[in-house]
C-alpha cells in the first residue's frame, strides 16, 4: 500500500481524494441513495465531511459534472442529473427520417424537446461558401438554433443552407410553409433533392464564453462541435452538391455519440 503526505491525496493506492469523493456520490446515486434531481453536497459540506480544502471538493463536483452525473443551478445548488445521456446515432440517421434530428433523439430519450431559432438571408463568408461549392457573398438562408430536452441546454448550432437551390421554393424558410416541421431529408426531398452524404469533422475544445453562458457548461466541460456538410443529389442527376452546411455544439456531459459503420461491399 502506497502512503501518501498530501491532504490531498488517499493513502490507500494513491488514489486522489477528489476521485474517492466522487466515487462516494457516484455510488449513492447508482445506489437509489441520491434520487434523480435530488441536492448533492455542497463543496463546503463536503469540506467538512472529508476533512479535505474547498479546491479538493470542487474538483470532486467538477468531475462530477463532466460525467453528466450532476448538474448545478446558480443560487441553487448541485443536483442529481436524469439518467442517460441523449444517443446522436450517425450516418444512418439521417437516411429515412422525416422529423428533425433533435425531436427524434429527445423522443427516444422520453424527454420533451424544444427548440429557439432565428433565419436570415446573409452573404456567405469565405468558410461558409467553400462548404457549399459557392462564392464568397453569394446568398445563403443561415439559421441560429439553441436545442433544449426537458428545458436543459442540449446543443446550440448555425447552419447555412444556399439560396441558389431553396430560394422561390417551398423550403424557403426552413420554419415556414408545408415543410416547417421536417428535417433536412424531407425537406430537400419535397423539391426532388435526395440525401446522399454526411460528412462530420468532431473538435473536442473546451467551450468559448457565448457557449458556456448560453448552454450552462460547467467548468471543466469540453464541448463536441461537430461540422457538418450534407451532399445531395437532383432527381435524373447523379451529381453530388451541398445544401447543407451546419457547425453544432453539443456539451460534452450530455450526449453520447454513436457510430455505425457498414463494410463496404
Amino acid at each position: 500500500m502506497t502512503k501518501s503526505n498530501d491532504p490531498g491525496v488517499s493513502s490507500e493506492k494513491a488514489t486522489p481524494q477528489y476521485m474517492q469523493i466522487a466515487a462516494d456520490i457516484r455510488e449513492q446515486v447508482r445506489a437509489g441513495l441520491l434520487l434523480e434531481d435530488a441536492p448533492v453536497p455542497s463543496a463546503a459540506a463536503l469540506c467538512e465531511q472529508y476533512g479535505v480544502s474547498m479546491i479538493t471538493t470542487k474538483k470532486a463536483l467538477n468531475l462530477l459534472r463532466s460525467e453528466g452525473l450532476v448538474y448545478t443551478t446558480v443560487g441553487k445548488g448541485t443536483f442529481v442529473a436524469k439518467p442517460g445521456r441523449m444517443v446522436r446515432t450517425m450516418p444512418h440517421r439521417h437516411f429515412g427520417q422525416a422529423e428533425r434530428t433533435y425531436v427524434h433523439e429527445a423522443g427516444r430519450a422520453g424527454r420533451k424537446p424544444s427548440a429557439e431559432h432565428s433565419t436570415s438571408v446573409l452573404p456567405a463568408s469565405e468558410w461558409v461558401a467553400q462548404r457549399l461549392d459557392l462564392e464568397p457573398g453569394d446568398d445563403v438562408t443561415a439559421t441560429m438554433y439553441r436545442i433544449t430536452a426537458d428545458d436543459r441546454p442540449m446543443s446550440m448550432s448555425t447552419s447555412w443552407e444556399p439560396r441558389s437551390i431553396t430560394a422561390g421554393t417551398a423550403i424557403e424558410h426552413p420554419h415556414e410553409g408545408p415543410h416547417g416541421e421536417h428535417g433536412l431529408n424531407a425537406r430537400f426531398a419535397a423539391i426532388g433533392w435526395t440525401v446522399r452524404q454526411i460528412e462530420e469533422r468532431l473538435l473536442i475544445r473546451p467551450p468559448v464564453d457565448r457557449e458556456a453562458t448560453e448552454l450552462v457548461i460547467p467548468p471543466g466541460v469540453s464541448v463536441v462541435e461537430i461540422r457538418q456538410t450534407v451532399r445531395a443529389t437532383r432527381d435524373g442527376d447523379d451529381n453530388l452538391v451541398p445544401v447543407e452546411a451546419a457547425d453544432i455544439v453539443f456539451p460534452a456531459d450530455r450526449y453520447e455519440f454513436h457510430y455505425l459503420m457498414d463494410r463496404p461491399s
